[in-house]
Formats: C-alpha cells, structure tokens, sequence
C-alpha cells in the first residue's frame, strides 16, 4: 500500500497490508473477520487523532470510513451464510484497491496536516 511518509498512518496500512498478502482463504471468515477488526481498530485511530487535532475533514474521512466498513460487513454477512464467491472477489480484486484510493485520496490529506503541525 501507499507509504504517506506519517508514521501515525502508515504503521496500521502496512499491517493491512501484510493481512491482505497473507489472507488465508481456507479460513476465509476468519481472516476476513481479523481484516475487519483490524481496519475499525486503524479508522478508530485516525479518527482519534482527527477530533484531537480538530481536523476540519473530519466528518468527510468518518463517512468514508463508514462506507468501508459497511462495504466489508456486507460482503462477510454474504461469506457467514454460505455465499463466498463474491466475498473472496471482493478480497482478490476489491478491498485493497478501495483502501489504496481511500489512502491516497483522503489519508493523504491527513497526513499532510499533521505533517504541518509538527
């Protein structure tokens, strides 16, 4: 994933990161669950960092969030009831392309602005 040169960021990304290219798939809810668990646990952390810092984006970067962890809950519903082909495409082709976009469009702004407040 895009490195943003924040260590405040990038810690977590690599982690997802690592997830992501380590996915067991014969496990596949499971790692879907830790991915999941580990992605609120990262957006808990900006989002900690943006209301101490009064970042003026930040109800934008929360909805995203949002959608992105309502996107991943939806497609692990689908895989907890049976229905894994359109959960494991998403993992294969969806959700790291959708979080490199959500890094480089809206993380991006916040690591410039913590970037100019040190």
């Amino acid at each position: 994933m895009l490195s943003l040169n924040c260590p405040e960021l990038d810690a977590y990304h690599k982690e997802c990161d690592d997830l992501l290219v380590s996915f067991d798939y014969t496990h596949f809810t499971d790692s879907f669950s830790a991915l999941i668990k580990h992605t609120k646990e990262h957006f808990a952390h900006e989002e900690g960092i943006m209301q101490e810092f009064n970042f003026q984006g930040y109800f934008e970067h929360f909805e995203e969030h949002q959608k992105i962890l309502g996107e991943m809950s939806q497609f692990l519903a689908m895989a907890l009831q049976g229905n894994t082909l359109f959960a494991k495409n998403y993992i294969k082709n969806g959700v790291g392309e959708r979080l490199d976009i959500h890094i480089r469009n809206i993380d991006s702004q916040l690591a410039m602005f913590l970037k100019n407040r040190a």
